[in-house]
């Protein structure tokens, strides 16, 4: 079973910006959704995610390192290793390498494909690493509506394992207001994942920061569960640093 917890929803953010058109985000990192763009050519960028989570009999921990960069204008790759604590375990999870090519993207409108590749762990350890291998496919569509200074981000997937075939489903949604001559971004957003008969879901509001010309952000999510299979509670911290 793939250990990694896909998060669901929403975020307020409060970012430093200019009156020059607004960074699109490749990837809302508090919430783990996938937007339709993609860095700029050239890029390096580096995400350093720490979580924590509180189901009723378990408490869950863990940090994950990813690194993007974009080959081209239309193609981007990327690697992430996370590292997780349970209550007597603690070890690395599943490596995974994936890729984002972006199918089309217009001042309203953008389309992209992403796989993502989980790496066999080498030794199976419950709610750490799998020793198997999984492929994750998602379809992020972006929506612009520059009248309303509003984004909508929808990224359907499925995600299949060895041995197991195509044992999961997810739809992530992200409403956006981000004026591009203010210092306050607003989002909202829903993740949804059902594995066979259990469903998880949370609502988590947010907040980024993000100094103008600077190659740092920092964001904070805070996302509540919504279904019986959810933790009670979480809080994901996002450090951001381009190169």
């Amino acid at each position: 079973m793939r250990m990694r917890l896909l998060l669901p929803l929403a975020l307020l953010s409060v970012v430093a910006t200019t009156s020059a058109e607004p960074r699109l985000a490749e990837e809302l990192e508090q919430l783990r959704i996938n937007t339709a763009y993609i860095i700029d050519k050239g890029e390096l960028e580096m995400d350093i995610v720490p979580s924590y989570f509180d189901y009723d009999d378990a408490r869950h921990r863990g940090v994950e390192v990813e690194l993007e960069y974009a080959v081209s204008d239309r193609l981007m790759v990327e690697v992430e290793v996370p590292y997780h604590w349970r209550e007597n375990l603690d070890g690395k999870g599943n490596v995974e390498v994936g890729a984002k090519w972006q199918l089309t993207q217009s001042d309203a409108f953008a389309a992209a494909f992403n796989v993502g590749v989980e790496l066999p762990a080498g030794s199976e350890r419950p709610d750490i690493a799998s020793d198997l291998w999984g492929v994750e496919l998602t379809l992020p569509l972006s929506f612009r509506f520059p009248d309303s200074q509003m984004s909508l981000h929808i990224e359907p997937g499925v995600e299949w394992e060895e041995h197991e075939g195509f044992e999961e489903q997810m739809l992530n949604i992200a409403v956006e207001h981000r004026p591009g001559d203010s210092i306050l971004t607003l989002q909202l957003g829903s993740n949804i994942t059902r594995e066979e008969d259990d469903v998880e879901a949370y609502l988590a509001p947010a907040f980024e920061l993000a100094a103008a010309g600077s190659p740092f952000q920092f964001g904070m999510a805070l996302p509540i569960g919504l279904t019986s299979e959810s933790a009670n509670w979480g809080v994901l911290f996002d450090l951001e640093i381009e190169f």
